[in-house]
């Protein structure tokens, strides 16, 4: 992955937007903060509350990660992890993969058809520029390493991708390629937290570090 292709995602969060999203997201977390006299938010109490749901439950979550991955107001992995806890390890991990191709897809098709007004209309000057560059520079093997990049930038790979050349099922093959493997990891993570949290917790946090350490190893000059 080229240098450069780091550094241009790196001018496309900047820090004023990446102040705001955060500033959502405590508002949304003070909220349930709010509501945990009514809601059990323990992870036996999620359980309990959302398998006798079903069928419902699993459409909660899968339709949840999708508008996450397009809107990033809360980290998706809130419930990629809660549908690991209800749904278990493999059920759970299918569930968010479909999420997760759901909301990549969207956000690749709203850029597609109404890239110039929902995307680069929001853009500074220098940010379209950046972006521009971005479209040119993103290719289907590269995608599988940009998908390590979490939170809004996961947002506006697809956007970029949706922008550019590339065909829709080189972009859905880099995405699920890049995105399976930490699913996967964060699903027996949510599955293990009822039995054994403290290895639940060990799980993602190695999962968090190895994350951090692979997009660091391929940006070096954006730092």
């Amino acid at each position: 992955m080229s240098n450069s292709v780091w550094s241009t995602v790196k001018t496309l969060l900047p820090r004023r937007r990446l102040l705001w999203l955060g500033a959502l997201a405590v508002v949304i977390l003070a909220l349930l903060w709010g509501l945990r006299s009514v809601i059990d938010l323990t992870p036996s109490g999620l359980r309990a509350v959302l398998a006798p749901l079903g069928a419902w439950g699993a459409l909660v979550i899968v339709a949840g990660i999708a508008v996450i991955l397009v809107l990033p107001v809360v980290p998706a992995t809130v419930l990629q992890v809660g549908a690991g806890l209800v749904f278990g390890p493999w059920l759970g991990f299918g569930l968010t993969l479909l999420g997760d191709v759901i909301g990549a897809l969207a956000g690749f098709v709203i850029a597609r058809h109404w890239g110039q007004r929902v995307v680069r209309g929001r853009l500074s000057a220098a940010e379209q520029a950046a972006f521009d560059d971005l479209c040119v520079r993103i290719t289907p093997t590269g995608m599988i390493l940009l998908r390590v990049l979490p939170g809004p930038a996961y947002t506006l790979v697809s956007f970029a991708a949706g922008c550019s050349r590339m065909q829709w099922w080189q972009y859905l093959i880099g995405s699920v390629v890049g995105v399976a493997p930490g699913l996967l990891v964060l699903t027996l993570a949510g599955d293990l937290s009822t039995t054994n949290p403290g290895l639940a917790v060990g799980i993602a946090v190695a999962f968090v570090l190895v994350m951090v350490g692979v997009s660091r190893f391929f940006r070096p000059a954006t730092q």
